[in-house]
């Protein structure tokens, strides 16, 4: 199976960088088909830059829950997902962390984290105000 477009193999993980313009349920389906991708290449760590899809509004709760079941379900307890979101689009209740716990997700927070499976340090785009 070919690798996705914009898909990396790294040093212990992937990375995928989503970009374009869309309905969110679009971009759910191109993580969800990378996911599985990650799945079926028996890599354990990916890494999601979503900050260049651009074209939908923030999801509500149930939206979320029901991408961050679909995201779960691809994983299948066998892939680690961390995504970096753009600030608009986190969700001010922090419902991600949440169901990342639920889930057994990594969480990623709104702070500089050290993440040993990618080896080096993130920043993430939004900082505590």
């Amino acid at each position: 199976m070919k690798a996705p477009e914009n898909f990396e193999f790294m040093d212990g993980y992937c990375c995928y960088r989503l970009s374009g313009h869309g309905p969110l349920a679009e971009a759910a389906s191109k993580v969800i088909e990378v996911i599985a991708f990650t799945r079926e290449q028996r890599m354990r760590n990916l890494l999601i830059d979503t900050t260049g899809w651009t074209g939908h509004k923030s999801p509500g709760t149930l939206e979320r829950y029901t991408f961050a079941q679909a995201f779960a379900e691809a994983a299948r307890c066998q892939v680690k997902v961390a995504m970096v979101l753009r600030p608009e689009m986190m969700d001010p209740d922090k419902f991600e962390a949440r169901s990342q716990e639920i889930e057994g997700w990594l969480e990623m927070s709104s702070i500089l984290k050290r993440m040993p499976w990618l080896g080096f340090s993130i920043l993430l785009l939004d900082e505590p105000r």
